[in-house]
């Protein structure tokens, strides 16, 4: 299965049972400059499977439960909280972008998994 962009589904970072829990990328982001943001998001997502991560969730439109999240919510999954970490380092410079040419505002936070299913 794919999405608009050609990304697959059902590829998933490799799976231990013994080894790390997976790690993610948890963003929200309010987009600014609709026109400039789907640019910028075909090279971020070029650029997240290239550091061996996925998205897993890109949702267009948020259920608030409580408080005040941004309007988008992105999760990115990588095969271990390292990963993710060193994926985020990686592309660090690439995403302040964002927030300096006034294309998107975000909040990311990296964690860890709870438990894998494999």
């Amino acid at each position: 299965m794919e999405d608009e962009f050609g990304q697959s589904f059902v590829n998933s970072p490799p799976f231990h049972r013994d080894g790390p829990k997976r790690g993610y990328w948890v963003i929200s982001i309010r987009i600014l400059d609709e026109a400039r943001y789907f640019t910028y998001l075909e090279a971020a997502i070029d650029a997240i499977d290239s550091l061996g991560g996925r998205m897993v969730i890109r949702s267009p439109e948020v259920i608030v439960g409580v408080g005040t999240p941004k309007p988008r919510l992105v999760v990115v999954e990588f095969g271990s909280l390292a990963d993710a970490q060193k994926a985020f380092e990686d592309i660090a410079q690439q995403t302040a972008m964002l927030l300096y040419e006034g294309i998107a505002e975000y909040d990311l936070a990296i964690v860890e998994g709870y438990d894998d299913f494999g």
